[in-house]
């Protein structure tokens, strides 16, 4: 599918993006690269937090308000608004 994994937070907001190619085919390879410490990722999961492979159309409707914190979600985590993103060349 060569997609994005998301990682979305218990508010359904997505907090985190990652190319599938470079994590691997399943939501525990996905946790792992958002969250290395194996504690971490239990507390998380029973939380509610997940990790959902989308395609690159599904991500622009799910991900990307999110991520520009532009999604009206709760907020529960962390802020990336002051994250500067690399330009992609077009």
């Amino acid at each position: 599918m060569a997609g994005h994994w998301i990682r979305i937070a218990p508010d359904g907001c997505v907090h985190g993006s990652v190319l599938e190619d470079y994590v691997g085919p399943l939501a525990e390879d996905a946790h792992k690269q958002f969250t290395p410490k194996v504690s971490d990722r239990r507390a998380e999961a029973a939380e509610g937090w997940r990790h959902e492979l989308v395609s690159n159309d599904e991500w622009k409707q799910r991900a990307e308000l999110c991520l520009r914190g532009k999604c009206g979600h709760s907020g529960i985590g962390r802020a990336i608004e002051d994250v500067q993103l690399p330009e992609v060349a077009s």
